[in-house]
């Protein structure tokens, strides 16, 4: 036996049982035994509170404490001591009952002898520490488990080989709404089956990819969850994965775990929103930069709205000299109207009014606890149940308002404001532009007339005037000089043609459209007949008398070649003027060339606003024009047309 002292605590009311044992463990020289003797049950609880003991030899027939109960109480109050029951009682059944209360042996007092009680003592203090050992690895495992498995926030299920779920965190029944005793114990196949996947949004997918896993065998599987809420149940999105059990008691089975990724995959959500929505805005602005005819730009806006913000109802109301206008409005069945001329003053709508002079936005979550005040039709007041208005603000001045309408309470946030407030913002660009474009529209129509108004002047009216000088003159010398006096003549008739030609061209000018109702060749003729009669210029057209293009196309090239022969009447000095146009499996090329004083194309102004006219014209159309020319030699001037631009052009 080992020579280790140990501290031995004997509660004994029978003094003779207690010179008994004191006489038995006298200390020998292989062993080392330190008693100590209570007298009653109280007194070997206070001294065990007190006192650091190895052993507990216990009487069962004491003062205070009869039986097995002695036993239970000993252990409860010192969990670590080894206890060894003394009695007078051979009875095998007292034996077993005080080792089931957590005694590590039993003496009978009359059967003992040194060796015996000494050899008992040392091996139930040994079978105590190891017990004791074991209980506290046990107490550590289980502390493990519950601050670290089922204290975390991943839920934790442990399967075995027949996928039977044998443990399972308090996670896991925060996350899938069940309480363990619905899980713990369960196939989890069937448990998929019966319960799990209707947790989720995506029910087939999570069952087939789980079950794929399964039947394989994986282990490396993850898989992203969308938990819908319900009773007690949040809404998140869990991440699962599993891992084998390669040993103990659950090897061939698995650990699954499911991590919440909630707060992660809302920011993922966030972001994508906000990138749709920054496509949807780009779509939105290309798709009101791409006209800038104002009623098209007014009528994108409203269809735009509903690609920025959900809503049922809205309209666009443009501010005038004194009322606001409601221009055009979109029904619940996405129909855009215009408005039957409805408009108000700033004093009858109260939002308006705010808006106009705090220029921010306005949500009404509820029009019926917050009057919306906006007497205009475009919307079915009745149905309105929130309300969200944005000023459409350029340059510093509020110019309109887009107002959309809900038919449920609360339909609109912050969210949906800002995303309005941006969407408003290129509203009043495409707006403004469409303004200023139709502005400069009327601005080049008054300029084309006085264009028109010189040409009378410079031509026509000069041409006129002579004539008139002439035939006045023939009239003097018709009996003098008759002569003279014809040939006057026909230098007025001739003069008369060529001012005739020149009106009809200019009467031409005034009506655009019919630019496009004669062929090019037809315009071309009647433009440079008074040129050439005037200049007395041979001129030839070598073009088909046939083609018909697209009138933007064909009223493109005319003031091109208009344009061209313009430089030619005043600059040129020229004598033949050629112009020919093809049809080649590439487009069209038009060539005009002259045999004028040519010009060099180093000294000319990259400004000159001939030049620029036609290069502007040119790209209009999708056509590239290139000059070339050289002091006395001419000039040739070449237009190409490729034909995928006229032939899109006339589908």
């Amino acid at each position: 036996m080992p020579s280790k002292s140990i501290h031995v605590l004997l509660i004994e009311d029978n003094p003779g049982d207690r010179r008994l044992i004191r006489e038995l463990l006298k200390p020998t020289g292989t062993t080392s035994l330190e008693l100590t003797f209570a007298s009653s049950l109280a007194e070997g609880l206070s001294m065990l509170e007190h006192h650091l003991y190895d052993a507990v030899l216990l009487d069962l027939s004491l003062p205070d404490s009869m039986g097995i109960e002695t036993v239970a109480r000993v252990r409860t109050h010192s969990p670590d001591v080894a206890i060894i029951v003394l009695t007078g009682l051979d009875d095998e059944r007292i034996g077993v009952q005080a080792v089931q209360e957590g005694a590590q042996d039993y003496l009978i007092k009359g059967s003992i002898d040194a060796r015996l009680l000494v050899r008992t003592l040392f091996y139930a203090v040994e079978r105590q520490r190891s017990a004791t050992n074991l209980r506290r690895s046990e107490e550590e495992y289980r502390s493990l488990i519950n601050d670290v498995f089922d204290t975390s926030m991943v839920a934790v299920l442990i399967l075995d080989r027949e996928f039977i779920i044998v443990w399972c965190n308090a996670a896991t029944e925060i996350y899938f709404g069940l309480e363990r005793s619905q899980i713990i114990g369960r196939d989890k196949r069937i448990l998929i089956d019966d319960t799990l996947k209707c947790t989720f949004a995506d029910p087939d997918e999570y069952v087939r990819r789980l079950m794929e896993a399964y039947q394989a065998g994986t282990f490396t599987t993850r898989l992203e969850c969308h938990v819908l809420p319900e009773g007690s149940r949040e809404e998140r999105w869990l991440e699962y994965w599993s891992q084998p059990i390669r040993d103990g008691m659950f090897a061939g089975g698995r650990i699954e775990q499911y991590t919440d990724i909630t707060n992660r995959k809302r920011y993922e959500l966030a972001e994508q929103e906000q990138r749709l929505f920054a496509e949807a805005l780009r779509d939105t602005g290309a798709l009101l930069t791409s006209t800038l005819n104002l009623d098209e730009v007014l009528e994108r806006i409203l269809v735009a709205v509903d690609h920025v913000i959900p809503c049922d109802d809205a309209n666009l109301m443009l501010l005038g000299d004194e009322r606001i206008n409601v221009i055009r409005h979109r029904n619940s069945a996405q129909a855009v109207a215009i408005s039957d001329s409805d408009s108000i003053t700033v004093e009858r709508a109260s939002v308006l009014a705010k808006m106009l002079m705090q220029q921010r936005p306005i949500i009404l979550e509820d029009t019926a606890r917050q009057s919306l005040a906006l007497p205009v039709a475009g919307y079915d007041a009745s149905s309105v149940r929130s309300y969200l208005g944005v000023p459409i603000i350029l340059r510093g001045r509020v110019i309109g308002f887009i107002n959309a309408f809900g038919h449920s309470i609360g339909m609109f946030t912050l969210k949906e404001m800002d995303r309005l407030q941006a969407f408003a913002q290129q509203a009043a660009i495409a707006i403004d532009n469409a303004r200023l474009y139709h502005e400069s529209r009327e601005l080049a129509a008054v300029q084309e007339r006085q264009r028109l108004a010189r040409d009378l002047h410079d031509s026509v009216s000069q041409t006129l005037f002579t004539a008139t000088a002439m035939a006045e003159s023939s009239l003097r010398q018709w009996h003098n000089a008759p002569d003279k006096a014809y040939r006057l003549l026909e230098e007025v008739h001739r003069m008369s043609q060529a001012a005739l030609a020149e009106m009809r061209v200019l009467l031409l000018e005034l009506r655009p459209s019919t630019l496009a109702n004669i062929g090019l060749k037809q315009l071309l003729q009647q433009y440079l007949q008074p040129i050439g009669v005037r200049r007395n210029v041979e001129i030839t057209l070598d073009m088909p008398d046939d083609l018909r293009l697209a009138p933007e196309l064909q009223i493109g090239l005319y003031r091109i070649v208009q344009e061209a022969l313009n430089n030619v009447d005043k600059h040129a000095q020229a004598s033949l003027v050629y112009a020919n146009l093809i049809e080649t499996e590439d487009g069209l090329d038009l060539v005009i060339r002259d045999n004028g004083r040519g010009f060099d194309p180093s000294e000319i102004s990259s400004t000159s606003m001939g030049l620029a006219i036609m290069q502007e014209r040119a790209q209009e159309i999708g056509a590239t024009l290139s000059i070339s020319s050289q002091a006395g030699h001419g000039t040739r001037i070449a237009i190409h047309l490729p034909r995928k631009h006229y032939q899109e052009t006339q589908q």
